[in-house]
């Protein structure tokens, strides 16, 4: 009779054990046997730093991981970029996982590259998992990648119930980080009169002005023409003095007479009011730095972001060159990887056909919304845009030698 084969070192092309694979699958009886017969180690990490218990938390293999914690393991162990199988159950909305590992005492709220446990449930709008982690004393104010606190990622996230647990829990709503908006800000800019009527509730402060743009909510309401946000700010806006008709349609009236389109107003009212933001607010004044100089230096700060893999600061700086020019492609396919990053493919995916929408024999729209369907298995689509990608590349070299 053959030998036992050892399988304590046997891993694929990634590092990954069989145990990693069987965890992952849910096979409780091939954890077993590997674990108890072959003596795979239950803490064995990839190369990426992934274990067995990452593997299990993100699909919510429950009995695996009752299994695993049986065995000793190590419920809390980050991968390279800081992801714990917390994160991982917090983000795929596995509650019942979530509410195992925090029994086992792990930490409520560490910090991978896209933030805290609780920000991935506000980014899938998980508020059942929201909620057992602010029962389990996660930091409503926790914020992440410098930019975004929960409230503010529940805002850019459109997750209403969320936004209501995490102001119950005692959530400062105006709490931001530079560059970044407050959530009052960013849900009048977005058009969310739910979320700026909840805000406004809970104590939100209209007159935070932004701090690269200068403007307040009521501005941005106005110049978007939103009547109906400017009605809900206007009675807790304090008045500005370069406006002289200090009403709801004397405010919309002056942003619209004067400007051609909604973004311009923005820029005007900078350009008026630079002389009260910019010595406390801003770095350099607006109206001294050129369009061009200023879409130039939001591109150069996303890049750096970028670079740091700080995908949200990233992307905060190419909105606002959208806002300027909202028809420069290469923002779209910025915006594209820097979701991809970020592993969400829907939201890459619609970013890297906004980009093929404007540039439709741009290589690299192609090549952004084949990784966007590759990152979603959906193989046959991503096959179909690398093809395209490569015709559209072969066609640019045959009209360059033309």
């Amino acid at each position: 009779m053959a030998g036992k084969m050892d399988l304590r070192g046997a891993k694929d092309s990634d590092g990954n054990t069989a145990l990693h694979w069987a965890a992952s699958r849910g096979c409780l009886e091939s954890c077993r046997f590997l674990v108890e017969e072959c003596g795979l180690d239950v803490n064995a990490v990839s190369k990426l730093g992934m274990t067995p218990m990452s593997y299990a938390a993100h699909e919510g293999k429950t009995q695996v991981i009752r299994y695993l914690l049986d065995r000793g393991v190590d419920p809390a162990i980050p991968d390279e970029r800081g992801t714990t199988p917390l994160h991982n159950a917090a983000l795929q909305g596995h509650c019942e996982v979530v509410k195992l590992l925090l029994s086992q005492g792990v930490p409520v709220d560490p910090i991978d590259h896209r933030g805290a446990p609780l920000q991935l449930a506000v980014s899938k709008d998980h508020a059942e998992v929201l909620k057992v982690l602010l029962e389990h004393s996660a930091d409503p104010n926790k914020v992440a990648n410098k930019v975004y606190s929960p409230v503010l990622a529940a805002c850019y996230w459109q997750s209403l119930k969320c936004i209501k647990l995490l102001i119950e829990a005692g959530a400062d709503v105006n709490a931001h980080c530079y560059p970044g908006p407050t959530p009052l800000m960013k849900a009048v800019n977005d058009g969310l009169t739910d979320f700026v009527k909840l805000l406004l509730d809970a104590g939100a402060d209209p007159n935070i002005p932004t701090l690269e743009l200068g403007v307040i909510p009521l501005e941005v309401a106005a110049a978007h023409g939103r009547r109906d946000l400017v009605e809900v700010l206007f009675p807790r806006t304090k008045p500005i003095p370069s406006l002289p008709d200090w009403s709801v349609d004397g405010i919309i009236r002056t942003v619209n007479s004067r400007c051609i389109n909604p973004l311009q107003a923005c820029t005007y009212f900078l350009l008026l009011h630079s002389r009260l933001y910019s010595s406390s607010l801003m770095h350099d004044r607006f109206d001294e730095v050129s369009m061009e100089e200023r879409i130039a230096q939001w591109k150069s700060r996303g890049k750096e972001a970028f670079a740091k893999e700080d995908y949200f600061n990233a992307m905060y700086y190419y909105n606002l060159v959208t806002e300027i020019d909202p028809y420069d492609a290469t923002i779209f396919a910025n915006h594209s990887l820097c979701w991809l990053r970020l592993k969400n493919g829907d939201k890459a995916l619609e970013e890297a056909r906004k980009c093929k929408m404007m540039r439709p024999h741009w290589s690299k729209a192609w090549y952004r919304e084949g990784a966007a369907l590759s990152f979603m298995k959906d193989h046959k689509g991503a096959a179909d845009a690398f093809r395209r990608r490569c015709s559209s590349t072969l066609r640019m070299k045959i009209l360059r030698k033309r």
